[in-house]
């Protein structure tokens, strides 16, 4: 049982953002390959509703002081979504949950009474950058949404910068055996 001194999730309305906040069926778009071959004056977007939380740091979305005019997004997973692959198995499971598989970051249940959700994974492996105004009128068409919270949400951008700042060297020192 979660402490309650420390909630994971907090349920907010509007268009104030922070880094952490949980857009349901966000609209993410995807422009066609053929869209950079051609000269097209009016290209056809798709567009995918996901479900994604804000990687933007909170302090460059500060409504009147805004710094960016992207906000960057990564999707959420249910963890029942993962049917195959590592993280299908108990030992990936846990792999993710104790931050040992970089691309991924454990975010625990939510246990809000109006926003029952099951263990979700983040997946930093994809990034999605929408405009500001757009995550703004998203945020707020959506009504009541989930916030992440401190120290969850310190702990969700650590995660990111571990996985967003590695460096993979031509040569490693030899494995001892």
């Amino acid at each position: 049982m979660p402490d309650p001194n420390y909630p994971w999730f907090a349920a907010v309305d509007g268009d104030d953002l922070v880094q952490g906040d949980i857009l349901e069926l966000c609209r993410i778009f995807r422009p066609p390959a053929e869209l950079a071959d051609t000269d097209t004056v009016a290209p056809i977007f798709d567009y995918e509703d996901r479900d994604v939380i804000v990687i933007t740091q909170t302090c460059d979305l500060v409504k009147g002081r805004e710094k960016v005019t992207e906000v960057v997004l990564c999707p959420i997973w249910k963890l029942s979504h993962y049917s195959a692959g590592i993280l299908a198995s108990p030992k990936g499971r846990e792999e993710v949950r104790r931050g040992n598989l970089p691309g991924y970051h454990m975010l625990a249940p939510c246990e809000l009474t109006e926003f029952r959700r099951e263990t979700r994974v983040v997946d930093f492996r994809q990034l999605f950058s929408l405009p500001l105004l757009f995550i703004r009128r998203q945020a707020t068409s959506a009504g009541r949404r989930i916030r992440l919270l401190p120290p969850y949400r310190e702990h969700l951008a650590q995660a990111f910068a571990r996985y967003f700042m590695r460096v993979g060297l031509p040569i490693d020192i030899p494995a001892f055996k």
